[in-house]
Order: structure tokens, then C-alpha cells, then sequence
């Protein structure tokens, strides 16, 4: 059999540009498009992730496991088939698994080695940390270092074909204790998801399967670490019928699985339940429904109401299977109204085992046939004969092969999203309590758990009652997963009259206890749609920020993993989970949807989002306040710096300079990187500094893609972290060596997004701060370089501009250090970038830096005037020309953008000239001297002195293309701009967007059109450019943009 992985280079080398999947590109709170990920980009990206995990691990010993956990997004897939690769055998954690759950786990499979996702970081220090035997971890690449970058073969002897009764992975289920519990899948489950299409239904019928692997375009809401979303992994291999995405982080919500139908038109939805339950909350949700074959559900139940309501737009297809058996061949209900039955196909040795007490109960037990063809619980259990499921069915009460699933013979509870809880522990943990009779955990079908208690003694005042013992609930939950925790207001008393059903024993007989209080169950979820009760948090103080930390804190857990600005739903929280913290923030009095939640999704934004003027108001809506008042509040946060400065105690030697590089291996990092090593007087020692683990590896190949010199990298250190963290997420004997011996600290490692608010940013204005702090306490006091932005200086001309005093239609911004918040760009990237200037310079002119930061303002970078580096695709230029080269048409002129770029190379040149030009100038120590210095935080525009016209490059494209043969004309900006706007209103395509990337871009290419105005003059904006060209040869020596550079980036992108 070949190997799944050998199967995904097969099809990489077969079909290379087919898809595999869609993922959701975001920016902001919003998914902008669907990108397509290749077959060859997949290959790649399992080649790139084998070759990390065996240089971080060396090769695997015979059968050696090695466990990931991380976001919900395809680097699951990848580490599997990577895994195979490298002869590892995955071990896939549920993100939602206690740091005990997770040891547990590893113990029972002797794991010593596990990677994760960075979201993860502090969680696996903490797994690390409490475990008896050593566990080696590492931090996997991000998915865009291993999918774009070109990774050499990797090649193992294992992985072209597996026996049948091969380990391939692990996954893990409840256990019956509620601790994880593995589970070996071997290859023949594989082998049979491949064959299972084969396996006959009778005449005139057909299996629910052929519909599921057969459907042309699957949006796909399951998690890869679960059964379910394997199924659809291997769906997506063996049949080559590609998926679609939703963003691992954010929930999936009605409006969003919507937006995916909308954008992506997929044929069928496969989903939990509780995503139909939502969607039949949204009115727009069952017309969007029916455009799809049909929607698949699994996992647990759907109620009747949902589905009764989904059967008039779409059919609704139900599945059920497990862990160790995959799932159980049923076929496709001859009446679309039967969806809540299965009717099983034959010879897959199905057989419901009637119960004695009850004729029309039965268990599904899945029997050994010969041949064994499409049975896949005997390849995981060879030594079996039958696999007893534990799922108890309801026969219908006119069509005797119909059956309904009831529950768990095993008492665990089956939620509605999938989910699964072990209530047992958790019971007698409340039966302890001496006030307690007996207690039963709710919920089977349901989104939560609920609680019903029997009190010992008939209370006389019930809510006194639940006071008394909420402690020990609150016990019971902290050893119960986050999804699974009882609130207050699902609490329920039973009723005197109506005592628990026991057997002889005295053991509580569940489901007929159930049965008993099922309409008191049903009224208590009915009451919890309207209820605002949860689970109490402890906050002495009332500060909203206070109040949502302790709130996220006490429904997300893991305090180790959480910080103020992690993303919640990185971490595994789900709409429940979003939907209690919104509940425990409006019974504190502050006005909190679990929307806001959604949009808001870490404990500092959602703090801001909600956050009102004066604590005697949080039961209003929060006043706005304006983005001047946002920012002066986020530097005001990151402006109380270590203690001062201590005397320089190590000498400076200009020729034998250290430099820290944070960011190295973006676009222009891998350039600075490229000057530094270029260096000949002073040659230095280069540290850098990046979130990737693998960045050596993916720094060589990005120089040999861009056709940078082969240089010797030994006087380079990488460094693996984050300026964000305490010590940079370094061990304390690397930072502090780091701090004896670096003497610059360029920077540039930012995320770039233009459409997200500056409360995205935080992570990296506290890693300014810490920057600060790092200067403020090493010995050498290094010099701090910052990459900014013209971004930060935007609106320059709207606060500095009065047309009454100055008539001129030119406005220079000059090279002068403002601290003023009303400069920057209306966007948090530029806001960001001034927040970070500012807390640089409060950090100077309060005496914490020794000498005055540098700020580069860079402008717009083109691609390299030297090499063979390609100028980014995904950029507006780029954009642009691929979509003129489609149109056929291309605009005449850019209103709104100047052709005063720098080439990347040159720029990155011109800020190793200004560190090292700086770093030879003296220090500032008298506080009277930094304060008469007003400008000694000292600025540089890095933009293009000359500029050129955009009519000539304009020019050169077509006369490129029309060597090819094909002829572009010229059409006004706003023709062009129209075009595509039509384009986007009807609804583009995804080939649309291939092949018309602008598309993507329309915010930014419509900000370009000149507004309206009454005046006849247009402000022309430049930059001053003396200081630069001062301080950099590199710059002095550049000339305006040409056809001669334009043609080489034409040649590179190959449109």
C-alpha cells in the first residue's frame, strides 16, 4: 500500500497546481478571500516539516511517537504526513487537553518528543516542566515558512509503502477515567478509506460515504486532531476532492460557515451539529443553504427542530462512528425525512444487540466478516471478533431497520458540537459533599453540561441550597475540560416526590433517571437561552481589564498559555466558551455580546472594545474615544521602564561591533542580513532573532532564492523568540550572555497588515518596550535602530497644512522627529508604528537609553536592483501588473501613489550605513543636553530623493508584453478601477482572483482615486530626504526608478 505521504508526492509531480485545500486569507476581523494550496505546495511544505522535525530531533527509533498540538489549521495534516516521512509516529493532542490530560498521554506512549504551534509556547514549557522524564520540544515553523519557500526532497525508505498492521498515527479519546486514552490507528484503516467507495449497497440504494468522498468541493468545520477531521484529510488525499477552510481562529460562527458558502461555493458542508444549530438562528443561513448537495453531520446529535428545519433547503445527511473504528457504513435515507435514523449498509457486519429490558433498544456492535474488506475496528484490534460501540439506538416505530441514536452505554455524554464528557468523576466528586444524595451530569444533544442534584435532606430555600455547595462544583470543574464545565445557572434540584432511580444496589440507573426529569431538563436549557448566569469569578478590583481577565481566565484555563494578548480561539475556544465569558461580563454590569467576543478575541482588546469612561458606567455602552486618545493610552501603558541606566561597565570597539537583528528572514530582513555580512570594516557578529525555529534553514534558502551571494554564516547566531516575551523567550543564560555583548539592535520584525486596528499590534509595541529594557539593563547599552514606517506620517499634511498661511500645493514632510498622535495614516499598522517611536523616545528623554534611537521612516521598497530576488506577487505593484496583463488594459497614471520606491536591496544598505554611522556617535548622558535636543531622536525618510514617472514605466510594460505578443493599452485610473469593481459586485470567482489579484486589494486601489473636491488644487506630498542622503552612500547613489529596473521585476514575475 503506498503511504499517504508517498501518495501526496505522486500527485504532486502528477497534477502539480491542483488543489487541495482553500484556506481563508484574513485581514483584520475579516476574511478577505480563499487562497488555493497546491499539491506541489503541500509536497513541499510535508518535505520542509519532515527535514525540521528529524534536524530538531534527529531520526526516529522503530515505531518512536512523537506528539503535536497547535491552532486547527493545516499544519495538523502536514506534521501527519511528515511524520510518516521522517518514520515518526504522530501523536495528535487535542489543544483542549489539561497539562495532566497531556502527561498522561505522553506516559502511556512513551513520548519523548513533541512540537506545537507558537500559540502553544507557554503551555509545553509548562508540560515540559512537570514531567518526570525528559521531553524534548520544539516550536513548528509558521505555515507561510513552510509552504512558499522551495525545500529539498525528503526521502525515506518506510515512506514509499505500509503493511496493514502498521502503526501510521495516534490519536486519543475521553478514557474512562477522563484522561486521554490512545488509540493506534494502523494502516489498513487508511487502506480502507481508500477502498470503502467499493463497497456494495443494495440495488437502487446508495452509502452515505460515496456521497461524502464523492462531492466536488467540501467546506469542511472539523478539527484534524479529532476522528472526523482525519476522515476528511483522507477524503482529500485518496479521492482528490479538495476542502474548504475556516480561519483557526476565530469560532465557527453562522455568518462566517455562511460567508464560506457564499465566496467558495462549495457543494456540501460537513459539520458538528451544534454549526446547524447556529445556522438555524440566521435568517440569511437556510437560503445560502440551498445551493449545496447537501449538508453531513457527525459526531454527536442534531435535534429534531434544527433538522426539521434544514430538510426543505438541502439534504441532510447523518454519520456516526468512533475513534478506534473510524465510522459505520450507513446508506442514504430513502425518505429524506428519516435524517435522525440509520439504516446500515450490509457487509460491513453491523448488528444491533437487542436489550432484554427494553425490545426496541439496541447496541451497535460491529461483527468480524470474512475478508475484513471494509471493517476498519479489526486492523486497530486484530485480536478482536466484535467491537462493542457502547451506543445505544432506538428502533423507528414503523420501519424496523431504521435506528436512532440515544446515547452512551458507557454513560459518556455526547454534546451537540462532538464533544465528549466523562461525568462520572465529576459526580461523585459532588456526592462527596455531605448535603449531596446523588448527583447526574445532563446534556446528551445538548451545547453544555448541566447538573441535577438530590439533595439529602428536601432544602427549604433550593437557591440557599446550590450556595452551599457551589465550592464543590467549582472543585469538580477545574479537573473537568473547559467545554465541559457546569455553570451555576445549570444547576437543578430534583423534586421530593420524584426521587432518582436506583437499582437493588442503590446505584443510580442514568438514563431512567433521565427519562424521568426530561421535561425539567428540557425547561432548564430553555431558561439558559435567557439567563446571564455563570460561573462566579473572583475580582477585588472592578476595572473592566481586570474583569475580563478573570473572566476569559476562569472559562479558557490554562493561565500558563494565557496572556492579555493571546487569541482565545488559538487556543481552543469554541462559541460555548465565547458565549460564557459574554455572560459573566453582563452580570458584571458591561454591555458584552458573545459577538464582541468573536470580533475581540484577546483579554486587552476585548477589554478596550468594552471599556466606558468611568468605572460608575460600565453598565452603558462604552463611549468612543478618538485614535489620539487610544494611542497616548497604549504608550502610556508601555512607558514605565526598567529601573536607569547603570554606568557603561564594557567598552565599546567599533571594530568588533554586535548586532541584533530582530526579523530576519522577511524581505528586507534576509537584505539586512545580506549588508551585514557584507561588512568588511567593521566586520561584526551578527544575533538573530526570529519567532521560527528553523530560521537558519529557511534563511539559506531565501538567499539562494533571491540570487544572494553564497556567504560564510558563521559569525551568525540564530536565535529563537520573541521580543514580546520575558527574555525574549531565550533561557536566561542566553539573554543574559546576549546582553554583555550587543551593541546595535535594528528593529524590523512587524507584522504587516493594513487593515487591522492598532490593538492587533500589541504583542510587538511590548516587545519595543522590552527592547528598552534589555538596553536599559545590559552593560553595553546597545543602540536601538527602528524600522518604521512613512505609514507613521501620513497625515502630516491634513494637521501641519493650513492653505490660509501657505498657498503651495506641495507639502514636505521633513525629517524631524514629532511626537504628535495625529500624524499617522488612519490605520493601526501606521499607528503602531508612531506608538513604538514615541515609547523609544519617552525611553530616551527619560535617561533609559543611553544614546537616541534611530527612526527609519521607510517608504514604499520595490523589488532588488541586484540578484534574481523576486519582488513579492502577493504586493500591490505586482497586483497590479498581473491584472492589466488580464484586462488587457493597464491605467495611465497612479493619483495617489508617488514612483519614489527604494529598491529593497539599496534600503537595506542605507540602514546599515545610519547603525553603524550612529553607533559611532556619542552618547547623550546629561538629562539638560537630551531634553535642549528636541530632535535627538533623529528621523530618516527612506524614500526614492528622485521620482519618476509613472507614464515611463508604463511604457516599458508594454513594450515587454508586446514582445510577447500581446498588447496592453492605457486607460484612464478610474476606468480601470470601475472594471474591477463590477467585477468584485457581481461576485468574483476564485479564478477571478487568480487571475486578477487586485481584486484583493480593492480598499487600497480605491483609496488611490482622488476624492471629490472644490478647489482646484491637489496637495502633492514629498518627503525630506536631506539627513538620509547624508547619512547613507547607499542612497546617494540611487537613482529615480526605470524601464531598465521595471523590465528586470517583469522578467521575475513571468505573467
Amino acid at each position: 500500500m503506498l503511504s499517504p505521504s508517498a501518495l501526496v508526492d505522486h500527485l504532486a509531480a502528477t497534477k502539480p497546481n491542483d488543489t487541495w485545500v482553500k484556506i481563508p486569507i484574513t485581514s483584520a476581523q475579516d476574511v478577505t478571500h480563499w487562497d488555493n494550496i497546491t499539491w506541489a505546495q503541500l509536497s513541499n511544505a510535508v518535505n520542509a516539516m519532515a527535514h525540521f522535525i528529524t534536524k530538531s530531533f534527529g531520526p526516529a527509533r522503530k515505531d518512536e511517537p512523537i506528539a503535536y498540538t497547535g491552532i486547527n489549521d493545516i499544519r495538523y495534516p502536514i506534521v501527519i504526513l511528515a511524520a510518516i516521512k521522517a518514520d515518526y509516529k504522530a501523536v495528535l493532542t487535542s489543544p483542549r487537553n489539561s497539562t495532566e490530560g497531556n502527561l498522561a498521554l505522553l506516559k502511556a506512549t512513551a513520548c519523548t518528543k513533541f512540537v506545537f504551534t507558537k500559540e502553544f509556547r507557554a503551555s509545553l514549557i509548562d508540560i515540559s516542566s512537570k514531567s518526570p522524564s525528559q521531553l524534548h520540544i520544539a516550536q513548528v515553523p509558521d505555515l507561510d515558512d513552510i509552504l512558499t519557500p522551495s525545500s529539498p526532497v525528503f526521502t525515506s525508505v518506510s515512506d514509499l509503502s505500509m503493511e496493514n498492521r502498521d502503526t501510521v498515527m495516534i490519536l486519543h479519546t475521553s478514557g474512562t477515567t477522563g484522561l486521554p486514552k490512545p488509540v493506534y490507528i494502523k494502516a489498513g484503516v487508511f487502506n480502507t478509506t481508500l477502498t470503502i467507495n467499493d463497497m456494495p449497497a443494495p440495488p437502487g440504494r446508495e452509502s452515505i460515504h460515496n456521497k461524502l468522498f464523492g462531492t466536488r468541493l467540501a467546506l469542511a468545520v472539523t478539527p484534524f486532531f479529532h476522528i472526523f477531521g482525519i476522515n476528511m484529510l483522507l477524503r482529500s488525499i485518496h479521492f482528490q476532492k479538495p476542502l474548504v477552510l475556516l480561519p483557526p481562529s476565530k469560532p465557527p460562527t453562522a455568518e462566517l460557515v455562511v460567508e464560506a458558502i457564499t465566496k467558495t461555493k462549495p457543494s456540501a458542508l460537513i459539520c458538528p451539529p451544534s454549526v446547524i444549530e447556529d445556522l438555524c438562528k440566521l435568517p440569511s443561513a437556510l437560503p445560502a443553504l440551498e445551493s449545496l448537495e447537501f449538508v453531513f453531520f457527525g459526531g454527536a446529535p442534531l435535534s429534531h427542530a434544527a433538522g426539521t428545519k434544514i430538510i426543505p433547503h438541502t439534504r441532510l445527511y447523518n454519520g456516526i462512528g468512533s475513534t478506534e473504528a473510524f465510522f459505520y457504513p450507513a446508506m442514504v435515507p430513502q425518505d429524506p425525512n428519516d435524517w435522525e435514523y440509520f439504516e446500515w449498509t450490509p457487509g460491513g457486519g453491523l448488528t444491533m444487540e437487542l436489550s432484554e429490558e427494553e425490545p426496541d433498544l439496541a447496541e451497535l456492535v460491529v461483527k468480524r466478516t470474512k475478508g475484513e474488506e471494509w471493517q476498519f475496528a479489526f486492523h486497530n484490534f486484530p485480536e478482536l471478533n466484535e467491537w462493542r460501540t457502547h451506543d445505544l439506538f432506538e428502533r423507528h416505530h414503523t420501519k424496523p431497520n431504521l435506528w436512532r441514536f440515544l446515547g452512551r452505554l458507557d454513560d459518556v455524554i455526547v454534546l451537540s458540537n462532538g464533544e465528549k464528557a466523562n461525568p462520572v468523576a465529576f459526580e461523585k466528586h459532588i456526592e462527596g459533599s455531605p448535603l449531596v444524595k446523588g448527583a447526574l451530569v445532563v446534556g446528551v444533544g445538548h451545547f453544555q453540561t448541566g447538573l441535577l442534584v438530590e439533595p439529602l435532606k428536601q432544602p427549604d430555600d433550593p437557591g440557599r441550597f446550590v450556595d452551599e455547595i457551589w465550592p464543590v462544583v467549582e472543585e469538580a470543574n477545574k479537573q473537568y475540560p473547559a467545554y465541559a464545565r457546569v455553570w451555576r445557572s445549570m444547576v437543578m434540584l430534583s423534586h421530593p416526590n420524584k426521587p432518582f432511580n436506583r437499582t437493588a444496589k442503590g446505584s443510580v440507573m442514568r438514563r431512567a433517571t433521565y427519562q424521568l426529569y426530561d421535561h425539567e431538563i428540557e425547561e432548564l436549557y430553555a431558561k439558559q437561552q435567557q439567563s446571564t448566569g455563570a460561573i462566579d469569578i473572583p475580582c477585588p478590583n472592578r476595572n473592566t481589564l481586570d474583569l475580563v481577565r478573570s473572566a476569559i481566565s476562569s472559562v479558557v484555563g490554562n493561565k500558563t498559555t494565557l496572556k492579555d494578548d493571546t487569541n482565545i480561539f488559538s487556543l481552543g475556544a469554541d462559541s460555548l466558551q465565547a458565549l460564557q465569558v459574554s455572560r459573566i461580563l453582563a452580570s458584571s454590569g458591561l454591555a458584552c455580546s458573545a459577538k464582541k467576543v468573536y470580533d475581540n478575541p484577546t483579554i486587552i482588546t476585548l477589554s478596550q472594545a468594552l471599556s466606558s469612561p468611568s468605572t460608575d458606567q460600565t453598565s452603558k455602552e462604552p463611549t468612543p474615544i478618538s485614535r489620539e486618545e487610544k494611542m497616548s493610552k497604549t504608550i502610556y501603558r508601555h512607558t514605565h521602564f526598567a529601573s536607569l541606566p547603570t554606568p557603561v561597565s564594557i567598552g565599546h570597539d567599533r571594530h568588533n561591533l554586535s548586532i541584533l537583528l530582530i526579523g530576519s528572514t522577511g524581505s528586507l530582513g534576509s537584505y539586512l542580513l545580506q549588508s551585514l555580512l557584507a561588512q568588511s570594516s567593521p566586520s561584526p557578529k551578527i544575533y538573530c532573532l526570529n519567532r521560527s525555529p528553523n530560521a537558519p534553514t529557511r534563511q539559506k534558502e531565501i538567499f539562494t532564492s533571491r540570487g544572494l551571494p553564497n556567504f560564510d554564516m558563521s559569525p551568525i547566531t540564530f536565535l529563537n523568540g520573541e521580543t514580546s516575551l520575558p527574555n525574549f523567550g531565550l533561557d536566561p543564560s542566553t539573554f543574559s550572555d546576549l546582553q554583555t555583548k550587543v551593541d546595535v539592535m535594528i528593529l524590523n520584525a512587524w507584522p504587516v497588515n493594513f487593515n487591522a486596528p492598532l490593538e492587533s499590534f500589541e504583542s510587538v509595541i511590548s516587545g519595543t518596550k522590552r527592547c528598552v529594557d534589555f538596553s536599559t539593563t545590559s552593560p553595553r547599552h546597545p543602540h536601538i535602530v527602528f524600522i518604521s514606517s512613512i505609514a507613521s506620517v501620513l497625515n502630516y499634511p491634513a494637521v501641519r497644512h493650513d492653505p490660509e498661511i501657505d498657498d503651495s500645493n506641495v507639502v514636505a514632510i521633513p525629517e524631524i522627529w514629532d511626537p504628535d498622535n495625529s500624524l499617522p495614516a488612519r490605520q493601526g499598522y501606521g499607528e503602531s508604528k508612531h506608538v513604538a517611536a514615541v515609547i523609544l523616545d519617552k525611553a530616551f528623554h527619560g535617561g533609559y537609553l543611553e544614546k537616541a534611537p534611530a527612526v527609519l521612516r521607510v517608504g514604499q521598497l520595490a523589488g532588488a536592483v541586484e540578484g534574481s530576488g523576486v519582488w513579492k506577487k502577493q504586493e500591490w505593484l505586482p497586483s497590479l501588473i498581473k491584472t492589466s496583463v488580464s484586462l488587457g488594459k493597464i491605467p495611465s497614471s497612479l493619483p495617489g501613489a508617488p514612483v519614489d520606491w527604494v529598491p529593497v536591496d539599496v534600503a537595506a544598505r542605507a540602514v546599515i550605513d545610519i547603525a553603524v554611522r550612529r553607533f559611532s556617535s556619542p552618547a547623550i548622558s546629561s538629562p539638560v543636553e537630551r531634553e535642549s535636543k528636541d530632535d535627538a531622536t533623529e528621523c530618516f525618510n527612506l524614500v526614492n530623493p528622485h521620482s519618476a514617472s509613472w507614464e515611463n514605466l508604463v511604457h516599458a510594460v508594454q513594450r515587454y508584453y508586446s514582445q510577447q505578443g500581446q498588447e496592453i493599452t492605457t486607460v484612464e485610473f478610474d476606468g480601470w478601477l470601475s472594471t474591477l469593481q463590477k467585477i468584485s459586485a457581481a461576485g468574483a470567482t476564485d479564478e477571478d482572483i487568480e487571475r486578477m489579484p487586485a481584486l484583493k486589494l480593492m480598499d487600497f486601489f480605491e483609496g488611490l482615486a482622488p476624492p471629490p473636491t472644490d478647489t482646484d488644487k491637489q496637495l502633492k506630498v514629498v518627503f525630506g530626504t536631506d539627513r538620509v542622503l547624508e547619512a547613507s552612500p547607499a542612497m546617494r547613489g540611487l537613482g529615480a526608478i526605470d524601464g531598465k529596473m521595471m523590465n528586470k521585476w517583469l522578467k521575475e514575475w513571468n505573467f
